[in-house]
């Protein structure tokens, strides 16, 4: 693994000696998707590594966005869980009670309001090894505990695609009205045990998003679009879950 990390490493020096390089794609997904570009490496949505092993991450030199670790559903009480979530708490898109949509950022120190009704937590209970999503009414009463992610899933997930992380910094520039990226920095990230990662998460250092909604097409309509369940992590907070690779 040492000899891919070296070998990133004499590629990412290259790249940052190009200096300004215009984006392959407008928009926020475009410094990722250009820094793969520079890297040879196609676009896909498989769930491993980037190269040779390491997750590769990129990230503007201002931004205090939250860096996504991976996308994992829950386990619940419905075949289709998420489905199950959107029917019973989502909330109307633009009025329309037959389209309804959950988008929800959950911390387990806080809990977030989801539409008008609801409130979403999470809990971590060590001892049955499953991260539970707590929901509360606006009366403060706990309405459904049901939903539950498992350590062990979680657990493959991390290995399988986070064991190596390399965080790439880049600083943006409009030149002639086209974005470009200037990759200045690297960091290499060694994943700790997973208890770091657990921890993480019952300290509210880790997020789960959720980005469920509906179709309005008349192909589709009503059917779930669903755009992931993801953990996410601070910059600030990554070497709670991973060592920096010397």
């Amino acid at each position: 693994m040492d000899s891919n990390i070296r070998e990133l490493q004499r590629r990412f020096s290259k790249i940052k000696n190009m200096g300004y390089v215009k984006t392959v794609r407008r928009g926020y997904t475009g410094i990722g998707a250009t820094f793969e570009s520079l890297l040879g490496k196609e676009e896909d949505d498989l769930e491993i590594p980037d190269f040779g092993g390491i997750e590769i991450k990129t990230k503007r030199s201002y931004s205090k966005s939250y860096i996504s670790l991976f996308n994992a559903v829950p386990t619940g009480s419905g075949y289709y869980e998420v489905k199950r979530l959107r029917d019973y708490y989502g909330y109307p898109i633009n009025g329309n009670k037959d389209l309804k949509q959950l988008y929800a950022e959950v911390f387990s120190n806080r809990l977030t309001r989801v539409g008008l009704w609801y409130y979403f937590g999470l809990k971590v209970d060590f001892e049955r090894e499953k991260i539970f999503l707590l929901i509360y009414n606006h009366r403060d009463e706990l309405v459904d505990d049901s939903t539950y992610w498992d350590f062990d899933i979680l657990k493959e997930k991390l290995g399988r695609k986070l064991s190596i992380l390399a965080l790439i910094k880049a600083w943006p520039n409009m030149i002639n009205g086209i974005e470009h990226f200037k990759y200045y920095k690297m960091n290499i990230y060694i994943l700790r045990e997973f208890d770091s990662f657990v921890k993480a998460i019952s300290e509210g250092k880790i997020r789960i998003t959720f980005k469920i909604s509906s179709y309005d097409d008349e192909k589709k309509y009503g059917m779930v679009d669903s755009h992931g369940v993801s953990f996410a992590i601070r910059e600030d907070d990554l070497l709670d879950i991973f060592e920096i690779y010397r």
